[in-house]
């Protein structure tokens, strides 16, 4: 007996059940572009194939330049020509690409980069679906933007709220949000009721699901200046040591399975992200820039994504195993060394 066939909406119907419990609507944003993106269009194409009721809304990459930074090594600028076949990629995925440049102390020479102005002129000349955006952590390199692109949708990174003197506060969110499209939660803010109840326009921010980043870190501040200093002078050991003993000295990256502690970290539990999705919020990150490699930013993408209560999690596994299968599928291209190369009879 044949199956029936049935419409892509009934398809989308018969799998909404997967996620009506966790995060039906909500908005996903996916770290790792510009470095990962090979295995970000794999698995965005098999979730809006195979899945439709998930996909990425936009992906976020910091290109390795002046205005970002490289939690673990200096990362050599992309070459122009691969960043230009990054956005035209995503755009025919209907998905957008968020700028990220999460370094926070600029000089006025380096708000003047003309190679990251490129970046930003090409990611604002390219945007047919008109999703593409910026993701600033410094509000000086905000004003220049705007002073070159007035249209340039421009969001609030992280670290802006990372590196505030006063004490973070629902007030000091309600007033970026009038300076930003879009404002970025601090991860340890997000499960703070004084913070989260007080904000005025809940549409307008973004929740980071999997910050691995401890709640109490004394010295995220410095970490974050450290890692920019490093921008500046990447062959500098001392800075290197700077942060390898900074590190050591919260021991924030050991694992000690005796004294693990219920959420001693930014990662959001399955219920902290319901009661913010009940609170009003849709737009969700799934961070990369603190993972080392693409194969803990493909797991994340999977846990945080999917439904893994007890009557869903075998179903969820099976989503996982087969996006992953995606990678293993045969293929009529041979690998060659020579693919990044273009050739001519000219002389």
């Amino acid at each position: 007996m044949s199956t029936p066939e049935i419409t892509p909406e009934q398809a989308i119907e018969n799998l909404r059940f997967l996620t009506q419990d966790y995060l039906p609507a909500a908005e996903w944003t996916v770290g790792g572009a510009l470095r990962f993106d090979k295995s970000l269009l794999t698995i965005n194409n098999f979730l809006s194939q195979m899945l439709a009721i998930r996909r990425f809304s936009n992906v976020a990459g910091a290109p390795p330049c002046a205005w970002s930074l490289d939690w673990f090594v200096q990362r050599r600028p992309i070459a122009f020509d691969a960043y230009c076949n990054a956005l035209e990629a995503y755009a025919q995925q209907q998905t957008g690409v968020i700028l990220v440049f999460d370094n926070p102390n600029l000089s006025e020479a380096e708000l003047a980069d003309p190679y990251c102005l490129g970046l930003v002129k090409e990611l604002y000349n390219r945007d047919r679906i008109r999703k593409n955006a910026v993701c600033v952590a410094s509000d000086a390199l905000a004003a220049r933007l705007r002073a070159e692109l007035p249209k340039l949708k421009i969001h609030c990174h992280v670290n802006r709220l990372v590196m505030e003197k006063s004490k973070r506060s629902a007030a000091l969110y309600n007033k970026l949000a009038t300076r930003y499209d879009r404002v970025c939660l601090h991860p340890a803010d997000a499960v703070k009721p004084s913070i989260i109840n007080a904000l005025e326009n809940k549409a307008k921010f973004d929740i980071v699901i999997n910050d691995p980043c401890l709640r109490t870190c004394p010295v995220r501040k410095e970490h974050t200046t450290l890692l920019a200093d490093m921008r500046r002078a990447p062959y500098d050991t001392e800075l290197m040591r700077r942060r390898s003993d900074l590190i050591s000295r919260v021991a924030c990256q050991k694992v000690n399975a005796a004294e693990l502690q219920q959420k001693a970290s930014c990662n959001l539990t399955r219920d902290e992200a319901c009661a913010l999705y009940a609170a009003g919020f849709r737009s969700f990150i799934i961070q990369a820039q603190q993972f080392r490699n693409e194969m803990t930013l493909l797991w994340d993408i999977f846990h945080c994504m999917l439904d893994h209560s007890p009557e869903l999690c075998n179903k969820a596994a099976l989503i996982a195993s087969s996006g992953m299968a995606e990678f293993g599928k045969a293929s009529s291209d041979l690998p060659s060394g020579l693919r990044q190369f273009s050739f001519t009879n000219y002389e």
